[in-house]
């Protein structure tokens, strides 16, 4: 069954449907996955958050990435996370990733918080984004992330659940979504919609227990 990444569900939600119906026949195909362009950001940001290095030192080893797009992709995003974490100065804690499986068993979504803060008397565990395309806007971000607060076990969940988009920078959080909050599981059937049309459009037989190679 392929496990979408947080973010790859995103994108996924983001697209049109041509596009989206494009991307997850790849998936059905097997295809492999892509070279990961946020990794060295990833790092950095845990790093700095971890304070485990100056923010200095953090864009100094950028220097190091070949690819000029992703070394500046990468230190752009750094440098937003820091100011954005000076005016958020909650402490900081962790919390375990949780995962979502839709109940027709054609795919699965991962939620890895790459960060918990407290937000005043709230804590609450964020994802953070920076993907230029495509677009994301609220109703997807909220869709998405409503999700997951049911897979948490009551002591050990998070009381809010948010992404940190780092080309606004916007924090999105699940507290705020309103009338979004309630579109996670139709958004998620859209998604296995494509997937049943994608099997049929391939000539394989629908069945949960067929492997589907995993695309992280």
């Amino acid at each position: 069954m392929p496990t979408f990444g947080f973010s790859a569900y995103l994108k996924l939600l983001s697209l049109n449907e041509k596009p989206r119906g494009t991307a997850i026949r790849g998936r059905v195909a097997g295809g492999k996955g892509g070279y990961d362009f946020h990794r060295s950001m990833k790092r950095g940001a845990s790093r700095f958050l971890g304070e485990e290095a100056s923010l200095d030192e953090i864009l100094q080893s950028l220097t190091s990435i070949k690819r000029a797009p992703e070394r500046s992709s990468a230190s752009q995003a750094l440098k937003r996370l820091a100011t954005w974490r000076a005016a958020n100065p909650g402490e900081l804690m962790t919390f375990k990733p949780a995962t979502y499986a839709h109940a027709s068993g054609l795919f699965k979504v991962t939620f890895t918080p790459d960060f918990g803060i407290r937000l005043g008397r709230t804590s609450t565990a964020v994802h953070i984004w920076n993907t230029a395309q495509p677009a994301i806007n609220a109703r997807t971000v909220y869709s998405g992330l409503s999700l997951f607060p049911e897979l948490y076990d009551e002591g050990n969940a998070p009381d809010d659940f948010a992404l940190l988009s780092l080309r606004e920078p916007k924090l999105y959080r699940l507290s705020e979504a309103g009338r979004y909050a309630s579109l996670g599981e139709s958004a998620a059937e859209n998604v296995a919609e494509g997937f049943r049309k994608a099997i049929e459009d391939a000539g394989r037989k629908e069945d949960p227990d067929q492997p589907i190679a995993p695309h992280g």
